[in-house]
């Protein structure tokens, strides 16, 4: 098989597409549209999923595992044992932080009583569910039955804290709380306080104990064990929601800031609503651009209408993908919104490289043939762009990451949807339009237009304006057959540019520069995707966030350790073994010290060793006795405050052994994500160090930190599985080693690029950056494709030649393509979201870095490397050594049947019509082809003949005296005899043709070689 076989193969099925589409449009028009009319259906079974830990965290991560395994050891029932400390699973929640104004201490009197009147107004909020209204006092959590779970610093009851200033005290006085920090114990009641964990700010005296403090902590958690309570507690929650801005509006010394357990999951809902305004300014810019660029002096050749209609393919297309995705039961996003955006950008690539290959066929043609060319010509590129783009996105749709997942699905589902209306509904619009060019029909407003060859006459506004189109008399007049602007700026002035030697390495320079800033950034790159970032910009949600940042970072996290295993705690050695254990646990860099961990049986051996009472409680038990330990250990757990280990020891059914345990440790001085991250991999790092123990820990919030350990290895993978399929993907449809090569390197290049630059522009690798990243993966291949096929598919063969023909068959729909993009998605940097303005960001990068390797770096790398950039079945050289060769497999010789006019210049032919095969590409043995010539003053036919060719291979040489072969290095090889005989026979009807004409039978041949494109050598056949 040959190696360009995939390529020909779906060339061939296109050109039939082509023509097929031209030759019945209704049917491609009305087929697809009936199609989005039914799928589009779907969008009324739409399930939308903003559970943000759901969304956002690794379904495979280790925090599921640990929670499912401690809430089968100790499950919380917040109807009776409520604890903060012991959270399982997340509950429902009102939660407030006050922090004072410049200048103000919060520990004074007129500063605290503003938070107590905030405390009294949320306790006595009141909320109407199910015709059925209660206030916070009646649905609380409760820490005992009957008992709700309240705020530290507001115990009022008798022997604890009074930590409510004198009523005789002013209003500035400082109160005299005479709490110690960390950690306060009460003697009389045996309680501790732990103020770390309310106060914010705090600085204390020479006695520890607090004198100030600008910020407090407060909680308000509500029952929610059953379905009923849930739900009733969710409608508090939204109550509580709507009051606060008031509550907080009026306060005098202090501020509020205020969170619950639905502000992140309300705030993904805010992500989808915000951004929807903007989607109708992305369709004006798009429409106005598409439209703009579409149109050409010739209005005739002018496309606006198409324009138009490529956009409407893309949003129909998007449309009809939702709506079949949501039929299948997918679950919709907030982050699916961007793919409206994206797709519109993508979509419009197709159009812009359709309608590139549309212009450059022969208006004299019929639009059946003219579609035909034109979908072979187009068909490899945006398959290949499309298939990418595909591919990437159902990688990404393996990764564990629910949102990613659900995003890539739909993604998918759009990106295919967007190819098949791209060549069959807006196929069909340009067939039609094609029509329309054929009867000279205004490109706008489709009545027949005089071509401006006979417009001399006519007012300049009717030649701007109305004039267009071919005079059927004279249809290769110039003034009838101008190119589009772009076209040949990127050809004749974009193209000479880079040609010149210097221009070559100040891009090479300025790459190097790209690629060592990218590295860089690289190396600097942070992970994970913090809460706040899910909230939008202005809302109450990121206040909060950055004031719970500023103020309680301190002492940010009660962690549990927890094992199942049956311990022998009553044996002296296993307790030592134990207290090793903690004692790791608390030597780590993000744990405090030992006065902040609760751990049930250290606790218990000291209150037996140290505490007088307990001693005489406990002098008549053996500790180092099972039944005496567990029967001792039970009976201290009836008293306060050991009661409080109750939660913390499973026995089995007969109270026989300790068959789970559970200890509580302090998280500190952590800041950010990484610390985070850090922790959670050093504190199971420690427990690992004990398998005999079956260690884990667990926070509720490990579960968002599980995306900071998995996000950079998931990318990792996802990247590098991707990258090996395009560079499949791109060795079966560019038939050749080195071109795919540079597409390979072009888009290694990107993806640096993209990780290393979004980390100078603050975006950090996690759950939506890995999106764009997997995106980028198809993105980087798009237009290196382009410009690779196009350059190995030129009829050129000096090496800044083929790339000015490349620039100039691809450059304007890169051009288009990537302008229209990040048009698509410019208006994401405006939308007040994180999620939005990262996709922004980071596609960005992909487009412009795609863009430039598209048209600055990669011509560049591919006209240095042209010698073994050429087609598999072109390597083979002939005659370059001036000696002469029997013809090889793909010799085509060619016989002009006619010569230019003296003094005009005849350049290797182009094959712009050919009867038996394809342009370029010969046919089989001994299969003549005609390919007509236009020189400067008429049309020349150039005749030629497959010389034991093979098919669908083409050398190109001119035959000349006694059968020799002129390469295009200007060597010569002699042809095989039997040829030559029939070749002669030929040329003498030809040569008296010509004598009768009065032209000379001669050929200019134009050498290309290295030394000069303008060394000329006269022939005479």
């Amino acid at each position: 098989m040959k190696a360009d076989c995939v390529d020909k193969w779906v060339s061939t099925v296109f050109r039939t597409l082509g023509e097929s589409i031209a030759r019945t449009p209704g049917y491609y028009i009305v087929v697809p549209v009936m199609l989005f009319l039914t799928l589009s259906t779907g969008m009324q079974r739409i399930k939308y999923q903003d559970d943000p830990e759901y969304l956002f965290s690794p379904q495979n991560g280790q925090s599921h595992k640990d929670r499912e395994r401690l809430f089968q050891l100790f499950p919380q029932n917040t109807s009776q044992d409520f604890d903060l400390s012991r959270l399982v699973t997340p509950e429902k929640f009102g939660r407030v932080i006050f922090y004072t104004k410049p200048g103000q201490n919060i520990l004074r009197k007129g500063v605290f009583d503003d938070i107590l009147k905030v405390d009294q107004l949320i306790k006595n909020l009141s909320s109407t569910w199910d015709d059925d209204t209660k206030n916070w006092y009646e649905i609380c959590a409760k820490s005992e039955p009957h008992v709700c779970f309240t705020n530290d610093i507001f115990d009022y009851t008798i022997g604890k804290l009074r930590l409510v200033p004198e009523e005789d005290q002013g209003s500035n006085a400082t109160m005299g709380l005479g709490i110690k920090y960390p950690l306060h114990f009460i003697n009389a009641t045996r309680e501790i306080y732990f103020p770390g964990g309310f106060l914010g700010e705090i600085r204390t005296d020479e006695n520890s104990e607090i004198v100030y403090s600008e910020a407090i902590n407060m909680f308000y958690y509500i029952e929610s064990s059953t379905r009923k309570k849930r739900l009733r507690a969710e409608q508090w929650e939204n109550d509580f929601l709507k009051a606060m801005p008031k509550f907080c509006e009026d306060l005098e010394h202090v501020n509020c800031a205020y969170f619950t357990s639905l502000s992140l999951t309300q705030e993904l809902e805010h992500n989808t609503t915000n951004v929807v305004p903007y989607f109708s300014i992305t369709v004006f810019i798009m429409l106005a651009f598409t439209v703009s660029t579409c149109l050409m002096v010739d209005n005739v050749r002018s496309k606006p209408w198409l324009g138009m209609l490529g956009c409407l393919a893309s949003g129909i297309s998007v449309l009809a993908a939702f709506g079949l995705t949501m039929y299948v039961g997918v679950e919709f996003i907030a982050i699916n919104m961007a793919a409206p955006f994206l797709m519109l950008g993508i979509g419009m690539d197709d159009t812009f490289v359709l309608l590139a290959a549309w212009r450059r066929t022969d208006p004299k043609k019929s639009v059946v043939e003219r579609m035909g060319e034109t979908y072979s010509e187009a068909a490899v590129s945006i398959t290949i762009t499309s298939l990418t783009n595909f591919i990437s996105f159902i990688i990404g749709a393996i990764t564990p990451f629910p949102s990613v997942r659900i995003f890539c699905v739909y993604t998918a589902v759009c990106v295919l949807f967007t190819y098949i209306y791209q060549v069959t509904f807006f196929g069909a619009c340009m067939a039609i339009a094609g029509y329309a060019e054929r009867r000279n029909l205004h490109g706008l407003f489709c009545f027949p237009t005089l071509p401006r060859s006979l417009a001399k006459d006519k007012p300049l506004w009717f030649k701007v304006l109305c004039s267009g189109g071919l005079n059927p008399n004279d249809p290769k007049n110039p003034k009838d057959n101008q190119e589009h602007i772009l076209m040949v700026f990127f050809r004749d002035t974009w193209g000479a540019v880079l040609s010149k030697g210097y221009v070559k390495v100040m891009v090479i320079a300025c790459f190097l520069v790209y690629i060592a800033f990218g590295i860089a950034g690289c190396c600097q790159l942070k992970e994970g995707l913090e809460r706040y970032k899910l909230a939008t910009d202005y809302s109450y949600a990121k206040t909060f966030f950055n004031i719970d940042d500023k103020f309680f970072r301190k002492y940010p996290y009660r962690v549990q350790i927890f094992t199942n295993v049956t311990l022998d705690y009553w044996n002296p050695e296993t307790h030592e073994h134990l207290m090793d254990m903690l004692d790791e646990f608390e030597s780590s860099a993000y744990i405090g010290n030992t006065e902040l961990t609760e751990c049930w049986f250290r606790e218990f051996r000291r209150q037996a060793e140290n505490n007088q009472q307990a001693q005489v409680f406990l002098g008549s038990f053996d500790l180092n006795v099972k039944e005496d330990y567990i029967k001792a250990l039970r009976h201290m757990l009836k008293v306060e405050p050991f009661s409080t280990f109750k939660r913390d020891i499973k026995f089995n059914d007969d109270f026989t052994e300790i068959i789970a345990s559970r200890c509580i440790i302090q998280a500190t001085d952590i800041r950010n994500a990484n610390d985070e991250k850090e922790m959670v991999l050093d504190l199971r790092r420690i427990a690992e160090n004990f398998p005999e123990l079956n260690l884990s820990v667990y926070h509720t919030l490990f579960i968002f930190f599980d995306q900071f350990i998995l996000v950079r290895s998931t990318s990792l993978q996802n990247i590098i599985v991707a990258a090996l399929v395009m560079v499949v993907v791109a060795i079966i449809f560019i038939p050749n080693l080195s071109c795919a090569f540079w597409v390979c390197f072009s888009m290694a290049s990107i993806e640096i690029g993209v990780l290393g630059y979004m980390t100078w522009w603050n975006v950090n690798l996690d759950s939506i950056s890995m999106v764009n990243l997997i995106m980028c993966i198809g993105f980087s291949v798009d237009y290196s494709a382009h410009i690779s096929y196009a350059y190995l598919t030129a009829s050129e063969r000096d090496p800044n030649a083929k790339m000015r023909e490349a620039l100039h068959s691809l450059g304007m729909p890169i051009f288009q393509g990537s302008i229209s993009t990040v048009l698509g998605i410019i208006v994401l940097a405006f939308a007040p979201s994180y999620i939005f303005l990262t996709f922004f960001k980071t596609v960005f990068l992909v487009i412009v870095f795609g863009a430039l390797h598209g048209v600055v770096l990669l011509p560049v790398l591919l006209s240095l490397t042209d010698g073994i950039c050429k087609k598999t079945s072109q390597k083979a050289t002939f005659g370059l050594d001036g000696e002469s060769h029997a013809p090889e497999n793909g010799h085509v010789a060619f016989i002009y049947g006619s010569s230019p006019p003296q003094g005009h210049q005849l350049y290797k032919p182009t094959f712009d019509s050919i009867v038996h095969f394809e342009a370029g590409k010969a046919g089989a043995n001994g299969q003549e082809y005609f390919s007509p010539y236009s020189s400067p003053n008429g049309t020349y036919l150039n005749k030629g003949l497959v010389l034991e060719g093979d098919e669908g291979s083409l050398r190109l040489g001119t035959l000349v005296g006694n059968g020799e072969l002129v390469a295009e290095g200007g060597g010569k090889e002699k042809l095989n005899p039997a040829y030559l005989e029939e070749e002669e026979d030929k040329e003498e009807a030809a040569s008296q043709k010509s004598s009768d004409s009065g032209l000379a039978d001669t050929v200019e041949y134009r050498e290309q070689n290295k030394e000069s494109q303008s060394n000329k050598q006269m022939y005479h056949i």
